[in-house]
Parts: C-alpha cells; sequence; structure tokens
C-alpha cells in the first residue's frame, strides 16, 4: 500500500488514461477524487473502480468550478498529496484551415485547464510542504504530427508548464513531472484484443497506471522530471 493515505485528485478521471492511473493509485492505498464534465461517465467509472472513489463534475476551463473542487477537497479531507492533471481533447485537422473557435477549444482544455488545476493545487502543497503533480503531455509535445496544430501546441506548452511549476515548486517540497505517452489503447477492449493491440504498437492502460504509481512513490526528495513511455515499435526514435 504505497499510497496509503494519500489525498489524489485526477482530472478527467472518468475514462482513459485518468481512470486507468486512478485504478493503479486506489490499488496501493491511496483515497481519489476523480473530476470531468460528465457526470454519467464519472459515476459509471466509480462503480468500476469501487470503493475509495468521489466524483465531482467539473469543467475545468471554468476558473469558479475548478476553484469548488479544490475548497470541496479541503473540507472533506483537509489536505491534496496528489495531482494527476490528465483532461485533454483533440481532433484532427489542417493547421491554415483550423478555425479561432476549435484553436482555443483544444487549448483551454489542455493548457489552460491544466494550468488553472495546478495552479490551486500548488497553491495547498506549497502550504503544507509536500505534494506531487503529475501533468499528462503526449510525445506530440516533443515531434508534432500533421494535422494537429492545437493539441501538439498545447502539449508543447504542457512541457513549458510542468517546468515552470517544478522551479517554483521545489522549494517548498512539492514535486512536478510529465508522462509523455506515444500510442495508448484507449479505447474499451476485450481482454481477447489485447495481445493483438500489444502488436499493433499500444502502450496498455495498465502499463501508465504502473508508471505513474512509481514516479509517485519517489522518495521525498527525487523527482522523475519527465518519462516518455511509448512501444517499442512506433515510429519515433530516428528515421524509420
Amino acid at each position: 500500500m504505497l499510497l496509503d493515505t494519500k489525498i489524489a485528485l485526477v482530472t478527467g478521471g472518468g475514462t482513459g488514461i485518468g481512470k486507468a492511473i486512478a485504478g493503479a493509485m486506489l490499488a496501493e492505498g491511496a483515497k481519489v477524487i476523480i473530476i470531468g464534465r460528465t457526470e454519467s461517465k464519472l459515476l459509471q467509472a466509480q462503480a468500476e473502480l469501487g470503493s475509495g472513489v468521489e466524483i465531482m463534475v467539473c469543467d475545468i476551463t471554468i476558473e469558479p468550478q475548478v476553484a469548488k473542487v479544490y475548497e470541496t477537497i479541503m473540507s472533506n479531507h483537509g489536505k491534496l498529496d496528489i495531482l494527476i492533471n490528465n483532461a485533454g481533447t483533440s481532433f484532427k485537422e489542417k493547421a491554415y484551415e483550423l478555425s479561432y473557435e476549435s484553436w482555443k477549444k483544444v487549448i483551454d482544455i489542455n493548457l489552460n485547464g491544466a494550468f488553472l488545476c495546478a495552479r490551486d493545487a500548488m497553491k495547498i502543497m506549497v502550504n503544507q510542504k509536500s505534494g506531487r503533480i503529475i501533468n499528462i503531455g503526449s510525445i506530440s509535445g516533443q515531434m508534432g504530427r500533421p494535422l494537429n496544430a492545437p493539441y501538439t501546441s498545447s502539449k508543447f506548452g504542457i512541457e513549458g508548464l510542468t517546468r515552470a511549476f517544478a522551479l517554483d515548486g521545489r522549494d517548498h517540497g512539492v514535486a512536478v513531472s510529465v508522462i509523455h505517452p506515444g500510442n495508448v489503447a484507449t479505447n474499451i477492449i476485450s481482454k481477447d484484443e489485447i495481445p493483438k493491440r500489444e502488436k499493433e504498437g499500444f502502450v496498455l492502460l495498465e502499463d501508465l497506471g504502473k508508471l505513474a504509481v512509481t514516479m509517485l512513490t519517489m522518495s521525498p526528495n527525487v523527482n522523475i522530471l519527465g518519462s516518455v513511455i511509448l512501444p517499442i515499435t512506433q515510429p519515433y526514435l530516428g528515421r524509420g
């Protein structure tokens, strides 16, 4: 129970990577709060993950809603040990055909929302002189791909956000990190499909959960600043 007594918040925790990391932390004894915009997804995740999970509906692009989440956590638990800054969105479109509305939607969720959540978490953690924040980036934040201008830009921004918050938190015992995943098997798949997905070059959600727990359970004076997790077959390194 490596995270026993820890209070953790996961944004976008109703599905995919967020839910997987929430489950991994629960297995290690943490009390987990998951937030998202869609209550039905949160309720389904809560039913699947079991006891130890609290849910709150929140749009992370709306500052008062984010503030309310942290007020509730402090009222109910008196502390916050972990933030998994995971909520995000994306779509495919040529950069020169992109509307400002579409651009702004992605940047607001992926970067501005991440800032609001990290900022309010950091206020608590600086005051208590401890805490860990993990931002979920992407290898698109290191090497862009076509038809992804707002997503790529937002994930490059997450790298900068991580470094800035890590600098401002280090004198107060707060560690800030980023995970850059490659292709992840985020759709709902049957167990029979898992070996196929491995061969096709997807990181399984359970492996992301393991990585997050490893980063969260370092000694208090140690931070894994950044980690890249990707299938060994993904054409990311070198020129394939």
